[in-house]
């Protein structure tokens, strides 16, 4: 019988396996029509953010904001160890994430297929929290080798 610390692990990969199988199966059946599931994961992950970890959005401004869903993502889900967001003129951001844990899982989804990314939940997160500020922002994320991680880019639309 395994341990309780392999039961665990074994419970993680067989979440990653369960996630990465519907989405690359979504992706292959809808296409970049996925996106329009992103939302609501941003949604979600905005939320519990929200009532669990203090974030407020309210009269903030955009950059101001999505700092502190980056601080959030380094300090509180240890996600990546740490997000540099800049404003690239016109109300565009460009947010670098490194070290990002979730880099082996998103080369796993693009070998099985997925050309985007669309289940980043950092991504995801900021565009729900910009959206619900009024900003209609699209984001695109590409790998950044270097940082071990991504840069995602917000552009006014």
């Amino acid at each position: 019988m395994a341990t309780e610390n392999k039961k665990e692990e074994n419970r993680l990969e067989l979440t990653n396996l369960t996630l990465l199988s519907l989405a690359a199966g979504a992706w292959d059946t809808l296409g970049e029509s996925v996106f329009a599931l992103s939302g609501s994961m941003g949604d979600v992950i905005l939320d519990v953010m929200e009532k669990e970890m203090g974030l407020e959005i309210a009269g903030e401004n955009p950059q101001e904001v999505v700092m502190e869903i980056g601080r959030i993502f380094v300090d509180e889900f240890g996600f990546c160890s740490d997000i540099d967001v800049a404003s690239k003129g016109d109300g565009n951001l460009e947010i670098k994430v490194k070290n990002c844990v979730n880099v082996p899982f998103t080369d796993k989804l693009i070998k099985a297929g997925v050309e985007k990314p669309f289940i980043c939940p950092i991504k995801n997160a900021c565009q729900a929290a910009l959206r619900r500020m009024d900003f209609k922002m699209h984001g695109e994320v590409e790998k950044w080798v270097a940082g071990k991680g991504s840069i995602i880019n917000f552009t006014s639309v």
